[in-house]
């Protein structure tokens, strides 16, 4: 699953149990990468809370803006981990099947949306070369209608899943196979 040691959910105790079990309950699964985490549960507890809020909660995008943007973020990493988990939801949250073809259609597309351009072209830039962005490609941003709350939950998304992607690249967690792969969206 991974390439240190993880406490399994099904034996884990005290701290890291509590956790695992908010995971189950809210998530319907326990991803392999927060099982990676196991071992840090207070940790591991305020990251669900950033993602769960970041991904799920109210906010100033869509939902299937901001899978798209941790479908971006991932492919860009290489995190094949992420890119698949994100384009499940990507499809779920829009109920189509064909959601990831399109995106990456629409991203390499000179027909693309300028508001959906301007987002997938920030969080690539931002993943691959963070020391690159400028006022700029905020201003790029803002002329394609986002506003900057928008603006900052782009960001805090791109930078999450950068995050996320390093858990799962760096530990070298393991995608789930099967119905272990389903998740409440």
């Amino acid at each position: 699953m991974t390439w240190i040691k993880t406490t399994d959910p099904e034996t884990a105790t005290g701290r890291t149990k509590e956790v695992f079990e908010r995971i189950d309950r809210e998530r319907g699964h326990i991803a392999n990468v927060f099982v990676a985490e196991g071992m840090e549960p207070d940790v591991l507890d305020r990251q669900v809370d950033i993602y769960e809020h970041l991904m799920m909660g109210a906010g100033p995008l869509s939902r299937g803006e901001r899978e798209m943007i941790a479908v971006v973020v991932s492919a860009a990493n290489k995190c094949a981990y992420g890119v698949v988990h994100h384009s499940e939801a990507l499809e779920f949250v829009g109920n189509d099947p064909e959601a990831l073809r399109q995106l990456l259609e629409e991203y390499l597309s000179k027909h693309e949306t300028p508001r959906n351009k301007a987002l997938l072209a920030y969080s690539a830039k931002l993943t691959l070369d963070p020391k690159d962005i400028t006022e700029e490609d905020i201003n790029d941003l803002r002329d394609a209608g986002l506003t900057d709350k928008e603006i900052l939950r782009a960001n805090l998304i791109a930078a999450y899943f950068n995050l996320s992607n390093r858990i799962s690249l760096g530990l070298g967690v393991e995608l789930e196979k099967g119905k272990s792969r389903t998740y409440r969206y």
